[in-house]
């Protein structure tokens, strides 16, 4: 398994509320997509950042999902890029 996580800076003055539209509004890009395992989308606590975080069955996976398209919409959807991506080899998942 792999794991990714992306942050994404929202523009100051972005709401609460707004982040959770913007959320809502991506949950669905991510239902049946191969390899995709599970996403988590958070807020900071500061309220300036979203938190995309996904568990992917492999990098390979990850890396065919993640393209300049992918960025481009995360783009305009957020009006601000998708930043700071950290990868994880993920060797064991517990499910609580």
């Amino acid at each position: 398994m792999h794991t990714v996580m992306w942050t994404i800076n929202v523009n100051e003055g972005t709401s609460r509320q707004d982040m959770l539209e913007g959320i809502k509004a991506s949950a669905p890009d991510y239902k049946g997509v191969s390899g995709l395992v599970r996403t988590y989308f958070s807020l900071s606590p500061n309220g300036k950042s979203v938190a995309e975080i996904c568990l992917w069955e492999s990098r390979a996976a990850a890396d065919r999902f993640y393209t300049r398209e992918w960025e481009t919409d995360v783009s305009r959807r957020w009006q601000a890029a998708p930043m700071i991506r950290q990868d994880w080899d993920t060797p064991v998942v517990v499910e609580s």
